[in-house]
């Protein structure tokens, strides 16, 4: 069984990314991990489907938060297969290890680990990561790091934002908020890096793949209905946890969060089309479910 290591150090360009994750966008992910989470379920099961786990196989996962892809690719390799969860976030990875433990779930692991910084064995054969890519300063080591914690022939996959006007929820969002708010020059919050959409360019997330030394890259577009709440409030909630809309508020400070009330409500009026009649409401959401390969 592959050997977990203790938390590497972090690379000094991803710090202030880390931070983020590990406060304020971790309480916030946490809140509601019903939406975000629960969103992305087709999404995660089509990618298993276009490129699945090895049956016994060993398979680690970048960016795995709260463990819920891990524990699934530990399932579907089977008891004598295992899986690594790894994230930036310290607390991501206790509420994993946490969570596995209750479920009972033994052919798992998790550490905190910064890919820019790692070294990984060459010890899988698959490696997955769920949004967990376009976050690093520096993609080319991070992938190659990835790559390098692959046997000959190892099969990475991963899922990462398209375009952020091909997810309308996400751009439309930050339309509305920006009748109200625009991007201090100056600001004391903590951001995520390069940003979620970061790999949304289909040549900038080959070429980072190709240049990290990966063979065999395909790109797989898949559009789906993205759960954005149980109803408008939870909808609105989550908008303005995460994502391009709610980092404006974050940057602009006290100012912002005076705003929110007339936000929110804006955002009602804007996305109370999209509600069905049950209550829920629902965006379209657009992804590349990613295939590579370590070259044998």
């Amino acid at each position: 069984m592959t050997q977990v290591q203790q938390p590497g150090a972090v690379a000094p360009a991803n710090e202030e990314a880390v931070r983020a994750w590990d406060t304020v966008l971790y309480e916030r992910w946490k809140k509601n991990r019903k939406v975000f989470v629960g969103a992305l379920d087709e999404v995660t099961e089509k990618s298993f489907e276009l490129y699945p786990p090895p049956e016994g196989g060993s398979c680690i996962d970048i960016g795995c938060g709260f463990g819920d892809t891990t524990r699934r690719m530990a399932e579907i390799v089977g008891p004598e297969g295992f899986a690594l969860g790894t994230d930036s976030s310290p607390r991501f990875v206790e509420d994993a290890r946490l969570e596995a433990a209750e479920a009972g779930a033994e052919n798992v692991a998790f550490e905190a680990a910064d890919a820019q910084t790692a070294d990984w064995d060459q010890d899988f054969d698959y490696a997955f990561s769920r949004m967990g890519t376009q976050f690093f300063a520096a993609p080319v080591p991070a992938m190659r790091a990835i790559r390098n914690s692959l046997k000959p022939g190892g099969r990475h996959c991963k899922v990462c934002w398209r375009r952020k006007d091909e997810s309308p929820f996400w751009a439309e969002t930050e339309q509305v908020v920006q009748q109200f708010l625009s991007r201090p020059e100056e600001y004391e919050a903590d951001t995520c890096g390069p940003g979620p959409f970061s790999l949304g360019n289909p040549e900038t997330c080959r070429g980072i793949l190709e240049a990290a030394g990966f063979d065999e890259v395909e790109l797989h577009q898949f559009d789906f209905d993205y759960y954005m709440g149980g109803d408008m409030d939870e909808a609105i909630e989550a908008l303005l946890a995460i994502g391009p809309g709610a980092e404006l508020i974050r940057l602009n400070g006290e100012y912002g969060e005076s705003r929110r009330p007339e936000i929110s409500e804006a955002l009602v009026d804007h996305y109370s089309a999209w509600q069905r009649p049950d209550g829920t409401v629902f965006g379209r959401g657009s992804v590349w479910i990613v295939g590579a390969t370590n070259p044998a």
